[in-house]
């Protein structure tokens, strides 16, 4: 009887390493086929001034996730899928086509910090916008909108939200660079 036992066992112990070496394989030849795909598009695709931007925020205090579309700014159009993330570094890249590209990063705080780069006398300003939806100049820093590409002037005249200290200070030093 114990070796019936003993039998069943290791027949049972041999058929799930072969079902986990078929899972794994299978595993791998999705891996694969994903991976072939990701270098089709990063050869042949690059953004445009089509192309829209979604920036996904993740706070990690309230676990949201706000997301901001926009069309590609004039500095990105032309970039293949390998140049964009060399530009942000510190985002994940989610999607990536001609149409749409989605980044997404992490912030730590809550999700309620939202920021509008907007104008103020001529000059490129950051407005703060609360919980209650109520907008009021936070600083309007030293850089002329006339000294910006035509298109970046019209994206902040119509204001550009920004959401997260973090990424203000990012999009205030790309400005001043």
């Amino acid at each position: 009887m114990a070796i019936v036992t003993v039998s069943i066992f290791l027949l049972g112990l041999a058929a799930g390493y072969g079902y986990t070496l078929h899972l794994a394989d299978k595993e791998a030849e999705k891996y694969l086929t994903r991976a072939q795909a990701r270098e089709v598009i990063k050869e042949e695709a690059k953004i445009d001034a089509n192309t829209k931007m979604i920036y996904q925020y993740f706070y990690t205090e309230d676990k949201a996730t706000k997301e901001q579309i926009e069309p590609a700014p004039d500095f990105l159009q032309g970039l293949d899928m390998e140049q964009l993330q060399s530009v942000y570094t510190g985002w994940q890249l989610v999607y990536f086509s001609p149409e749409k590209v989605t980044l997404r990063c992490k912030i730590e705080g809550k999700s309620s910090e939202s920021y509008i780069i907007g104008e103020d006398s001529g000059y490129l300003a950051v407005f703060y916008e609360d919980a209650q939806k109520t907008i009021r100049l936070r600083e309007r820093t030293e850089i002329p909108l006339s000294v910006l590409p035509e298109g970046e002037i019209l994206q902040i005249r119509e204001g550009l939200r920004v959401t997260g200290e973090e990424n203000l200070a990012k999009v205030l030093a790309d400005y001043r660079s």
